[in-house]
């Protein structure tokens, strides 16, 4: 995979978490991109903040515990961390 593909799959990994919080699998399976790429772009995102943990769930596919993540900060959970001690 040369860069110009593969900034192209981060782009589109980014843009399918905004619409609705979805698990990796549902990322990959409907981007058509491996879920290994779609896990290393994630790691990048929540390197720099982008990403964040919607909630925790049953995935749909494989019945399994799974993360729901997002790419819209609307959705991002609430800092507890900044009121600890307020």
């Amino acid at each position: 995979m040369d860069s110009k593909e593969k900034r192209s799959q981060k782009i589109r990994v980014f843009e399918c978490l905004k619409q609705v919080p979805k698990t990796r699998l549902q990322v990959a399976l409907e981007l058509n991109i491996l879920r290994g790429n779609v896990c290393y772009f994630i790691r990048d995102f929540r390197k720099v903040d982008r990403v964040a943990v919607y909630k925790k769930g049953k995935d749909p596919i494989t019945g399994h515990k799974a993360e729901y993540l997002t790419t819209d900060t609307a959705l991002f959970p609430e800092d507890n961390q900044t009121r600890l001690f307020d």
